[in-house]
């Protein structure tokens, strides 16, 4: 019988008696392969039928996971020595290997260089500007460290620039200037707004996490 045709069949008494019978106690896949259905059908009809895996069935799989370190077989043991060692070596490329490598300096064709240019501007997903400063991997720089450290020097340990305005894409010196951790976390806090804001910003959190919880035992008791 295909995947479909298991999926479109009715589910007939004696197979519901018998979910509802062993689905507390018994590992979901084994009532599939029982009942000849595919393992979502097994969760979904136990959902439907509001059953629940037993307090004692969920502290057996528990203290077997905690018991079993599941990945300990794949690891690669200490002193393992690589397979390929040895094998890679400057120039290698067996084949036609070489044709299709990436050269030194490559660029894809899709890639438009003009735009992405050393100098180049972006908005960050903070909705910041960055700067492209090299070429290469991490050629982006905040756009205020980099106008700061032009323009003044490196920046101290433990100090952040902030924008006067609270405008993060006016990047000009002049309204620039350093902040500490601390400074920046009393600017950030939810108390400076007023009073209603900063309570319903606390209830979103709360509700967020009660959402969160009742997601992980809804998890645990499928």
């Amino acid at each position: 019988m295909s995947r479909d045709q298991a999926q479109r069949r009715r589910w007939t008494a004696s197979t519901i008696a018998r979910l509802v019978r062993d689905y507390p106690h018994t590992p979901a896949w084994t009532i599939a392969r029982a009942v000849n259905r595919p393992l979502s059908a097994v969760y979904g009809k136990a959902f439907t039928l509001g059953l629940k895996k037993s307090a004692e069935f969920l502290r057996r799989m528990h203290a077997a996971c905690c018991l079993r370190d599941a990945g300990e077989h794949y690891r690669f043991t200490k002193g393992h020595v690589p397979a390929n060692k040895g094998l890679r070596r400057p120039g290698w490329g067996p084949g036609r290997m070489k044709e299709t490598q990436f050269k030194p300096g490559n660029y894809s064709k899709r890639w438009d260089r003009e735009a992405y240019c050393i100098g180049a501007l972006r908005v960050n997903t903070d909705g910041g500007l960055d700067i492209k400063v090299r070429e290469g991997l991490r050629a982006w720089d905040p756009m205020a460290r980099w106008v700061w450290t032009t323009e003044r020097g490196p920046i101290p340990k433990g100090m952040v620039v902030r924008c006067r305005n609270g405008d993060d894409h006016d990047t000009r010196i002049q309204n620039l200037r350093l902040a500490t951790r601390r400074e920046l976390m009393l600017e950030n806090t939810l108390h400076n707004y007023p009073k209603p804001i900063a309570h319903a910003i606390q209830l979103r959190g709360a509700l967020n996490r009660r959402i969160n919880r009742l997601e992980e035992q809804r998890a645990q008791n499928a």
